[in-house]
């Protein structure tokens, strides 16, 4: 689990990232402006291209990575 505070400093860069779920999934962000984190912390939405959003735990994010993506890493 990464924490509100570390997490809060990837969505106040302008680099894309990837966020990364305990259940697997790969979450693309191309921009920190993308995210909103919920008061208290525990929950943050990804506002899609859309329009529309998805809403994840925070507590399940198990890391994230700044930067492209080489060689399918």
């Amino acid at each position: 689990m990464i924490s509100e505070k570390a997490f809060r400093k990837y969505i106040n860069q302008s680099k894309p990232f990837q966020i990364h779920m305990a259940d697997g999934r790969e979450i693309h962000v191309p921009h920190g402006e993308h995210l909103s984190i919920q008061p208290g912390g525990r929950m943050f939405l990804m506002w899609l291209p859309d329009g529309g959003f998805e809403l994840f735990n925070l507590t399940m994010v198990t890391s994230v990575r700044s930067g492209t993506k080489k060689n399918g890493h």
